[in-house]
């Protein structure tokens, strides 16, 4: 792993922000906000845990 990488922890928090956008959107029950906090979770997530589990651009 590599924990080292600043843009893999920025991409985490990035994530955890859509994830309050996600639960704040469901209390109103706006759905086009859901849709793009959704995404940004989904996106997001994913690039900051394989950033930090492989350390960046494979050579």
């Amino acid at each position: 792993m590599h924990l080292d990488q600043p843009i893999g922890w920025l991409f985490f928090i990035v994530a955890l922000v859509g994830v309050w956008a996600v639960l704040r959107s469901l209390k109103k029950r706006q759905m086009f906000p859901l849709v793009f906090a959704a995404l940004t979770v989904i996106l997001f997530g994913w690039f900051g845990i394989a950033t930090l589990i492989f350390g960046g651009i494979p050579a």
